[in-house]
C-alpha cells in the first residue's frame, strides 16, 4: 500500500457558490513562499459551481460536504484531514482573501510547537475598501487586532477603516484573532479541540480564542503576517441571516464568557427587539437550546 505523505502544514477553506473568489485565493496560497497543503471544504455549493473550481484549480484537495455546514463544521472536517496528514500548524483562512507572498514563511516559524494562535494585519484589498473616499487606497485597515466587548457582546477589530501609518506595528496578545486568518498549531488543537459547531455562523472564531486563553495559550496579533481581504463575500450586514445568527450567538457567548449582567442586558434588548421577527426568533431558539444551523 502506498504510504501517504506527510505534509507540515494545510490552509483549510471554506467554498460556498463561489468557484472564482475560491481558485484566486488558491493560486494566491500557492504562489506564496513555504505554500502549505491547500484543503478546501465545499459547503454544498451546486455541481456547476463544483466542475467550475476543479476546472480552475486542477489536482485540488477537495472534500464535498453535500450541504451547508456552516463555518464551524466545514472548518473541523478540515482540520481533521490536515492533522490526519501529519500537519504541524493549521491555518484558517477566508475564501475572499489574498495572501502576502511571506505569510505562511512567517506564521509557521511563529506558531509552530508553541501554545500560541496567531492573527494577522489585514487590509481592505485595494479597490474593495468599505468607505468610498477609500477605495483604491490599499494601504486601509481591516483588522489589526480584536477584542470582546463585554458591555454588548460583540467582537471588534482595532484599527478597521483607518489607514496604516504604522500605528498597529507592535506584536501585542489580544482577545480574539479573526477567522479571517488563523494560525494555529497542532499543540494548540490537541489541548483546545475544534470549533464549537454551535455557532453555525459568527462568533465561533472569537469563542476559540476566548476558550483557547482559559487554558493557558496566548492569542497574539502579529503584523508580519498580512493579507488582504476581499470584503464581502457571503453574507451582509443588514440581511436576515447575520441579524439572525449574531443575535442568537450573542446570548451564547455571553453565557459561556459573559457576567450576569450582560445577559441581563442581552435579554431586555431581546425584548426590546421581539416586534422584529428574526430576532424574536432568535430570542426564542437560543431559549429553547436550537443552536447550530437553523433554516430562515
Amino acid at each position: 500500500m502506498k504510504k501517504t505523505k506527510k505534509i507540515k502544514h494545510a490552509a483549510i477553506l471554506i467554498n460556498y457558490s463561489d468557484a472564482k473568489t475560491t481558485a484566486d485565493c488558491v493560486n494566491s496560497i500557492k504562489a506564496s513562499k513555504d505554500a502549505p497543503h491547500i484543503i478546501v471544504v465545499d459547503n454544498g455549493s451546486s455541481d456547476e459551481c463544483i466542475a467550475e473550481l476543479k476546472s480552475l484549480c486542477p489536482n485540488l484537495d477537495l472534500i464535498q460536504a453535500g450541504s451547508n455546514l456552516g463555518y464551524s463544521a466545514g472548518n473541523n472536517i478540515g482540520i481533521k484531514k490536515a492533522l490526519r496528514l501529519g500537519a504541524q500548524v493549521v491555518y484558517i483562512i477566508n475564501n475572499d482573501t489574498l495572501v502576502d507572498q511571506n505569510l505562511f514563511f512567517r506564521a509557521y516559524r511563529y506558531v509552530a510547537n508553541k501554545t500560541r494562535i496567531a492573527g494577522a494585519k489585514i487590509y481592505y484589498a485595494k479597490g474593495h475598501e468599505y468607505h468610498e473616499e477609500s477605495k483604491g487606497k490599499g494601504d486601509i485597515l481591516w483588522y489589526a487586532g480584536g477584542y470582546f466587548d463585554y458591555a454588548t457582546a460583540t467582537a471588534r477589530h482595532y484599527g478597521i477603516d483607518e489607514r496604516d501609518q504604522s500605528q498597529y506595528d507592535k506584536i501585542r496578545p489580544v482577545e480574539f484573532v479573526t477567522g479571517c486568518f488563523m494560525a494555529i498549531p497542532r499543540v494548540v488543537l490537541n489541548k483546545i479541540g475544534n470549533f464549537s459547531e454551535e455557532y453555525f455562523l459568527y462568533l465561533e472564531d472569537t469563542d476559540y480564542c476566548l476558550r483557547a486563553q482559559q487554558r493557558g495559550v496566548e492569542v497574539m496579533y502579529n503584523p508580519n503576517l498580512v493579507l488582504y481581504h476581499l470584503n464581502g463575500g457571503s453574507t451582509k450586514a443588514g440581511s436576515k441571516l447575520v441579524d439572525y445568527y449574531m443575535t442568537r450567538n450573542r446570548f451564547l457567548i455571553a453565557k459561556r464568557y459573559g457576567s450576569w449582567r450582560l445577559r441581563f442586558a442581552l435579554l431586555r434588548e431581546g425584548l426590546r427587539n421581539w416586534s422584529d421577527p428574526t430576532r424574536r426568533r432568535a430570542l426564542i431558539d437560543y431559549l429553547s437550546g436550537k443552536l447550530g444551523n437553523r433554516s430562515l
